[in-house]
């Protein structure tokens, strides 16, 4: 027999999500000086990166798809979350490739497909490991959902804590390398705008994972099968490449990337095997 939600987690939530829906941010386009990234481009690596963020950001809908053909969905307060969650990152991403496009100069900067704004780049070859995780779409998922019952929403919770701390080790490194006064505060308004969906998800996931073995054995194996960082199956292999390197590659990164592997292993329910398989996908290796 299926769950019911109030079988969930009996701890009450501290995150508002009404405040969050009737809060939503959407277009950041007034918060960005254009002009000023136009006046002194920014590095090469740092478009490139930026680029490939944009990609990310906006490759939300395909992931939102595969989670609420679940149980998820039948959770009210998460769904609320995750559509405006959905609605915040597609103008992350509007904004992070306006800003792609002035420090490219006049015309359509390298992140904007044929189809217009809001369109990945369609071109390349996916990065390895997107293939396999795009097969597992969303009616594999939804027959798969059946017998995971209300469990699966703490794995979901799971993965998109993780994958914002991905994210966020790569915003980190644009903020470092930045020497665009323009560039810092987009950043940073990008970064307060995501700072209230790391909440939700690091609350979510930590109540879900402490009351559910099962929700911790689902996300365990959802964390070491999904081909990171979520949305790179929308990349190309040069792109998913360049982001690996340029988020974790050298000393600096290499110590966030161990940060991120230290956070995701001290998680309720989680382990060192899984924390190791997920550094070494956004590394861009193999997990095996």
């Amino acid at each position: 027999m299926t769950r019911s939600p109030s079988s969930g987690p009996a701890e009450p939530a501290e995150f508002d999500v009404r405040a969050f829906a009737r809060s939503a941010h959407g277009s950041l386009r007034d918060d960005l000086d254009l002009e000023a990234v136009a006046a002194a481009p920014l590095a090469p690596d740092v478009v490139a990166v930026l680029d490939t963020l944009a990609v990310l950001e906006g490759a939300t809908m395909a992931h939102l798809r595969n989670v609420l053909v679940t149980n998820t969905h039948k959770d009210a307060r998460v769904t609320a979350f995750l559509v405006t969650w959905a609605f915040e990152k597609f103008w992350i991403a509007d904004a992070l490739r306006a800003i792609v496009d002035a420090s490219a100069g006049a015309g359509a900067g390298p992140g904007v497909g044929a189809e217009g704004r809001g369109s990945p780049p369609r071109t390349g070859t996916a990065a390895p490991g997107a293939a396999a995780s795009a097969g597992r779409g969303p009616v594999r998922r939804a027959f798969a959902g059946i017998t995971q019952g209300w469990a699966v929403v703490g794995a979901h919770m799971t993965v998109g804590l993780v994958d914002d701390r991905a994210l966020g080790a790569a915003y980190a490194r644009v903020a470092e390398s930045s020497t665009s006064a323009a560039l810092d505060a987009a950043v940073g308004r990008i970064v307060a705008v995501k700072g209230r969906h790391a909440r939700f998800f690091d609350e979510e996931a930590r109540r879900r994972l402490t009351t559910s073995p099962r929700a911790a054995r689902l996300a365990r194996r959802e964390l070491r099968r999904t081909a990171w960082p979520l949305g790179g199956a929308a990349l190309t292999a040069e792109q998913r490449a360049g982001f690996s390197r340029f988020a974790f590659g050298g000393p600096e990164g290499h110590a966030r990337a161990a940060d991120l592997e230290r956070g995701i292993a001290a998680l309720p329910g989680m382990d060192a095997r899984t924390a190791a398989i997920v550094r070494r996908g956004l590394a861009g290796r193999s997990a095996a």
